[in-house]
């Protein structure tokens, strides 16, 4: 589904990409770890066209899109959407509004195809009667749910996820997770879920990769990585099984 080779992004005289090379397969959960700074949502916002790499290719669906212009990468983003960490809705507008924005903006939709569009899209976040409340009357995980429901309102084939769980407490980390699991697996999307959670990773994730200084230095599904011996890796685990043995 996407490849990137030999990827390299610079800042200054700083290197965050170093040569990443990586294959995400269709409708696989993958999970990019690292510590901050890393790269990871370098790689993302590379992915999406909202950076240019100053070396290497990246293949979506067989078309190289490293060199697209902004004009040449609307039908890109249309195929990959992108949840913020943040929910980043409009505040003056409707949960519906809202949800039918995006819709609007980007198809010919009838207006009775985009409400059928944003029921359903609310179905799936399983938040039902919402429609006509703004997102101040919303708590924190439900205004994170409508900014979902935005996203695969679009019918991506891929879903990118920058830290969708950051301050988030552990009953909403644990029901945005199961989120992403159900949305992957009935909707068939490729997932790419930047964290720094390893717990989450090891739940849901097909396979996940850990990176260091723009580098990726483990990758495997998550029993593999239970066996790593990759310094790094070891403190994100050991750091899991401190937490449950604290709770």
């Amino acid at each position: 589904m996407i490849q990137f080779k030999g990827l390299v992004k610079k800042f200054g005289d700083r290197i965050v990409l170093k040569g990443l090379n990586l294959s995400v397969q269709k409708g696989e959960i993958l999970f990019i770890l690292g510590t901050s700074g890393t790269g990871k949502s370098v790689l993302l916002k590379n992915l999406m066209g909202l950076m240019k790499p100053d070396a290497g290719q990246i293949w979506i669906e067989g078309e190289e899109v490293s060199s697209f212009s902004e004009e040449q990468y609307l039908p890109i983003r249309r195929k990959c959407g992108l949840v913020f960490q943040q929910p980043a809705l409009f505040d003056s507008l409707t949960v519906f509004e809202n949800i039918a924005f995006g819709i609007r903006r980007h198809t010919k939709d009838s207006e009775q195809e985009i409400q059928k569009k944003v029921t359903k899209a609310l179905g799936l976040v399983h938040l039902k009667n919402i429609e006509n409340k703004f997102p101040s009357q919303l708590s924190y995980g439900m205004q994170k749910r409508v900014s979902l429901a935005r996203t695969i309102a679009l019918e991506p084939k891929v879903l990118l996820f920058d830290e969708p769980t950051t301050g988030l407490d552990p009953v909403t980390t644990s029901a945005i997770n199961q989120l992403i699991l159900e949305l992957s697996r009935n909707l068939k999307t490729t997932s790419i879920v930047v964290s720094h959670d390893m717990r989450c990773a090891l739940d849901i994730a097909d396979r996940i990769i850990v990176m260091d200084q723009g580098s990726i230095i483990e990758i495997g599904t998550p029993e593999e990585l239970k066996k790593s011996q990759v310094s790094l890796v070891k403190d994100f685990l050991s750091e899991v099984l401190e937490k449950e043995a604290r709770q």
